[in-house]
């Protein structure tokens, strides 16, 4: 049996966190370890969390970046460095798992394969409804609409079609690689060294990571027909969707293009000189 890791990315905005927590309790596969990688909050993340890891009772880590700005690809190898599994799943804090997504990821796990997934967009209203007694109840039907919900099932057709003409060689690098909800084979993530860390502030990592699995014969596939997460409403936390890693993506296609799959600074050699502190919950 291959052990998981299910990694969360953390900022701030802790009730967002305590609902994908509890969504946890209530999977019917649980995770070997959870590890909360955090990017360098000002807010008491553990202290209104400890509660609900307590109650998991599964292996716990905090690791914590400094606040540097917005610094996701970091944040993502800090957490995979501190994890032990051979399959990592990758989860934003603002993201509810329906009760089989988990299973759905790891039933469907190849190797040299990464597991994408497509998040239903909550609104403002709809996550308000969302709460902790709501998750406890396993009562989603109520809160989606039915658009919403063939959304997904419309989603995982454009996916398998994606990626069925991928291995027919008539597409290439599809579908796309959603990072908050993924999984990936823990040797096929170090083989490429993991996120860039190059990558700072909002945007373009996700497309990067995933160009680089296609240019290694990674292959992305999404399993989820019925399965599903949900992202809770919030205000983004960049700066009007504009991405600030334009020059340097541009450079990268063209690198990794022509096989350049193994970014320099990632997994096996972080950037910078940060003081990351990691700290065990349970």
């Amino acid at each position: 049996m291959k052990k998981i890791s299910l990694i969360i990315t953390v900022y701030n905005r802790v009730h967002l966190l305590r609902k994908a927590l509890l969504s946890i309790t209530y999977q019917s596969v649980k995770p070997d370890e959870i590890i909360l990688t955090d990017d360098g909050s000002d807010e008491n993340i553990i202290g209104k969390v400890n509660d609900i890891i307590l109650d998991l009772n599964i292996p716990a880590k905090f690791v914590q970046q400094e606040n540097k700005g917005f610094r996701l690809a970091k944040c993502r190898n800090n957490g995979a460095r501190n994890s032990t599994g051979d399959i990592l799943i990758f989860l934003d804090q603002d993201l509810v798992m329906s009760k089989n997504y988990i299973r759905s990821f790891c039933e469907n796990m190849k190797t040299k394969q990464f597991l994408t997934s497509y998040p239903i967009r909550l609104s403002e209203e709809q996550s308000d409804r969302l709460s902790e007694e709501q998750i406890a109840k396993q009562e989603y039907n109520s809160i989606l609409t039915s658009d919403q919900k063939s959304k997904i099932k419309k989603q995982f057709r454009k996916d398998y079609f994606s990626f069925f003409f991928h291995k027919v060689r008539l597409v290439k690098q599809k579908p796309k690689m959603r990072g908050g909800a993924c999984a990936i084979n823990r040797e096929d993530y170090i083989s490429v060294n993991g996120y860039d860390e190059l990558y700072e502030g909002w945007g373009n990592e996700d497309d990067d990571i995933r160009r680089r699995f296609f240019r290694a014969n990674i292959a992305g596939y999404n399993p989820h027909y019925t399965e599903f997460p949900m992202h809770l409403y919030h205000e983004p936390f960049h700066n009007d969707g504009v991405k600030t890693n334009h020059q340097y993506n541009r450079k990268r296609i063209a690198e990794i293009s022509s096989g350049q799959f193994y970014c320099e600074y990632g997994f096996n050699n972080p950037v910078g000189d940060d003081q990351i502190s990691t700290r065990t919950l349970l």
